[in-house]
This record gives structure tokens, sequence and C-alpha cells, in this order.
């Protein structure tokens, strides 16, 4: 299947392993790999660990969580309950997640709730009974971790805001769907309103204050956005934040050596002085870096991983923590193209939920520049896998030595909520098992559950989602209403045609399916 993405390709140059069967899923029932012990309230030692491998060849997302693990548990608790809670958390090197099937038989799982990208699950009141313990990754490959089970309550982190009189931010932001001269595109516009939203969210929290200029369509021309990015000079003091973010077509050129921003009044006859380049933008910023101010750059374009490139000697200027720096956030690669779910797209919207308490992996109050690098590749992939969308983005966050890593971008009013139990459907299920046509998934099965909520598996996810029946039509809707089935039951036979958002250019992308019922 073809789509467009956020660029004019040739004339301008410009948190899986395959899921073949409904029962490659994790099994509680069969023998803990590493081990198993029984413990009550009060055990000591306190706490307990235990070495074991991380990781495995089944993908699921079972309590809500993406990850790889085994098809056997890790390990095994026996517990007696007493009056203490429960927690249970990994240390490791590598991003790794937890998975436990409850005495109650309902699962629970986290991704980043422990130290750095540990999870951590913590259990306020917990039963009696057997606890089912997975270790998974979220990537592929498994990893050596330590298993942690304690009753210690960990202490309470207050949410931090940076010491002494917080920063102001300046903030341009522009969208471009609508261009004159080059294909329409979507998305673009609300990743402008997005982002500045993101921002103006932190007023009074990490910002003293936040004030922020919205270019959208016929507003984002070349003279407008340049005009708002440079009058940052003339703006704020030494330590404030200047922002500029960018949503649209996006391009090389000069044998793929420089990338440019296409404003709306971009037009190929006239292509100098109708485009954005990498090392203009760049030029602006270092005369507001140089008065001490810190420049954030966020682009979400095809191939804008080219400015990183032209923008090593820029960063390399800024060495001095008070002389102010350079950050940059891109998309893509060089060589990537960007890609646009229908209503943003993939990277922005990933950027602005990193600004939220989800992207505050160690949970300690506030959401760093290393955070936003790690949670908006996590959360582009996912994005980009929910819409069925197989073209990779290897997303990019850079900064100058002059910022540091643990740099806050976001102080969360209050810390994220211990991980909530899924209970997964219960009662007789109802199985149609077939395939569909959109390359790179194939297999397709889905289990109907009573009061409507059903199981789907393909070669790339396990998805819970909702089911509908009206006479012989059915519906199937999963990840938050953006990917649909619908079907008509003839016999034994359910196929149709399901839909996903496009990326740029199309409102939706579409492919057939069928299924058989199984008995």
């Amino acid at each position: 299947m073809r789509y467009r993405a956020k660029c004019i390709l040739a004339t301008l140059a410009v948190v899986m392993l395959a899921v073949g069967r409904v029962d490659a899923q994790p099994d509680p029932n069969l023998k803990p790999t590493f081990g198993a012990v029984a413990l009550k309230a009060g055990f000591t030692p306190d706490p307990l660990t235990k070495d074991l491998v991380a990781g495995g060849p089944i993908k699921t997302n079972l309590g809500g969580v993406n990850a790889y693990v085994a098809k056997a548990p890790d390990f095994g608790l026996q517990y007696t309950k007493g009056t203490y809670p429960l927690t249970f958390s990994v240390q490791s090197t590598a991003d790794t997640t937890l998975l436990i099937n409850l005495p109650d038989g309902s699962w629970i799982a986290d991704d980043d709730g422990g130290v750095g990208l540990n999870p951590l699950i913590r259990i306020p009141n917990p039963q009696s009974g057997r606890y089912d313990i997975y270790v998974g990754t979220y990537g592929k490959d498994t990893v050596p971790a330590t298993l942690i089970i304690t009753e210690l309550s960990p202490p309470k982190v207050d949410p931090v805001i940076p010491k002494g009189s917080q920063p102001d931010c300046y903030i341009v932001s522009a969208g471009v769907d609508n261009y004159r001269n080059a294909t329409k595109l979507n998305g673009c516009l609300n990743d402008a309103r997005n982002t500045v939203t993101a921002f103006r969210a932190q007023t009074g929290n990490l910002f003293r204050k936040v004030e922020a200029q919205t270019l959208l369509d016929g507003t984002a021309t070349r003279a407008g956005i340049m005009q708002l990015f440079q009058s940052f000079s003339q703006k704020g003091a030494a330590g404030d934040y200047m922002v500029l973010f960018l949503s649209g077509h996006g391009g090389r050129t000069n044998n793929n050596t420089i990338w440019y921003f296409m404003p709306v009044d971009f037009h190929p006859n006239n292509f100098a002085t109708t485009t954005l380049t990498d090392k203009q933008l760049l030029d602006a910023a270092d005369v507001v870096v140089k008065q001490k101010k810190n420049v954030v750059i966020i682009v979400d374009a095809c191939f804008c991983g080219q400015m990183r490139i032209t923008a090593q000697p820029y960063l390399n200027r800024y060495q001095n923590t008070q002389q102010g720096g350079l950050v940059l956030m891109f998309s893509s690669n060089a060589t990537q193209t960007s890609s646009a779910l229908g209503q943003f797209s993939a990277f922005a919207k990933a950027f602005a939920d990193a600004m939220t308490p989800s992207g505050d992996l160690n949970r300690d109050g506030k959401v760093t520049l290393g955070e936003i690098q790690s949670y908006s590749q996590k959360r582009t992939d996912q994005l980009l896998a929910q819409s069925r969308i197989n073209n990779p983005q290897q997303t990019i966050v850079a900064w100058s030595p002059s910022i540091s890593r643990e740099t806050p971008f976001a102080a969360t009013s209050k810390l994220a909520k211990d991980p909530v139990t899924t209970t997964l459907p219960t009662g007789n299920a109802t199985r149609y098992v077939g395939s569909e046509t959109l390359a790179g998934y194939g297999k397709l099965s889905f289990s109907l559950y009573p009061g409507g909520r059903t199981v789907m598996v393909d070669a790339m996810n396990t998805a819970e989602g909702t089911w509908q029946q009206n006479g012989n039509q059915y519906t199937f809707t999963f990840f938050t209403g953006s990917v649909i089935y619908q079907g008509t039951l003839n016999g034994a036979t359910l196929s149709g045609s399901a839909s996903s958002p496009g990326a740029r250019t199309e409102e939706r992308k579409t492919w057939n399916w069928t299924v058989q019922l199984q008995k």
C-alpha cells in the first residue's frame, strides 16, 4: 500500500514479532522459568531480589502495555496478605516492563513507572494468592534484569519546580495544511495548536509566563515565520526559552546536504525566496543563543534530521552552562519521511504527550530533556503501529553541551497514578480466524465477548476493542476509534473492509479482511 507523507518527492527532492496464532499469548499456568517463592506479609529479608532474563518471543499488550515477554512466567509468588502494600519493580540497563497475572486472574502492567526506563507496580491492598510475574522488554532483544519484590513504601516525591525565579517562554508555532503550490497536507494545523497548548500548560508551573503566536496556513509565510523567529532577540532575558515549531512539507536540496521547510507561500519557480533552509534558521537561532537564552527548534516534516547534521558546528559553539543553549527536536532522520495520522502528525503528537505526566518516566514530578528523548521515540513508534503505518521514523532530540539531559521541560502538578488493573473480557468468546490484505499483517482473528468487548490478534498487535452488531452487519473498533473493521456475516464467514488514518494527504486508508467462525 502506498501513501503520501508530509513531503514532496522526486520533483522537489524532498511502546515486533509476528503473532501467528490466537494462542500465542503468555500462559500463567506454565511453570515459572526462574523459580517461585512463598511469602507472608512482613517477610524478611525485604526486599526480595531475583536475577533473570527479561523479554521473550511473544508480543502482547495485556494490562495495557505493549511488550515482548516469554510464554511462561519468569517468576512466581504465592503471597499471604497482611496490612502492607506490595511493590514489584525491575532494575536493568535496558527498557523493561512488568506484567503480572493477579490472584483473581486479571492482569496488571507497567512500562516506565520506576527509575529511568524501568517499571514499577505498587498494589496498596494486595490479595492473597498466586502472582505470576513476567519481566518484559520494550524492544525485541532479551536482556539481563533483576526483579525486586518489597513491602517497603517508596519515599514520597514532590513535584520538582525549578529553583529561583522561573524563566519565561516565548513560542512561535507554524503549521501548513493548505499549500498554494504544493500537495495539501493533513494534521499540521493541529500540530501547531497542540504544541502551543503543551507549553501554555506550563504557565506558573515550569515557566513564569508563556507567550505564544500561532501561524496557520495563510499566515505561515516565509516572511511571517522569520520575522517572529528573529524577534526573539528583542524579547525576554537571559535564561528564557525561545521555541520555534514547524509542521508542514520539508525537503532536501544541493545533493541532499541542505534541508528546507516550505512555508505556505512556497513556489517551485522562486525556490530561494520561498523556503526556509536549515542554515537560515540556525543562524537566526545563533543570534538569540548568544544573548544567553535557550532556543528550542521543533520540526515535524520530512527529512528534517538533515538539520541535525548541519547544526553540529552550532551545537559545539555552546559549551558553557551560563551562556544559553540550543535544543533540536526532529520527527525523522535525514533520509526518512514524516508521517501524519489524519488529525495530527505522529511525532508532534508524541512530543505533546511527552509534556504531560506520561513523559515523567521516573515519576519525580518533572519531565526532563532526556525523558522527552526517550518517550517521544517510544510514543511515535506506538502511534505509527496503531495506525498501520510501517514506515519507521527515527526521532531526534539533541542539545548543545551547555544544556544537561536533566534540564526540565515540564513540571507535573501531581505524580502519575499507580497502574490500574485491567480486567480481561470474561465469558465464552465467539472466535473468528482468517486474514487481511494489509501488507505486513496477514493473519487476523477476533474474539467476541459478551458485553461488546473484543480482542483482535494480527501479525503486529494484540488489541482490545469494542464490537457492535446490527443484523448481519458487524463493526469492530480499536485504538480509541482510529482503526475500524466493518463487515457482513454470511453463514460462517465474516468479511468486509477496514480503515485507519492515512498519512498526510489521505483521510483514511482501507484494506479487506475475511474471517471464519471457529467451532
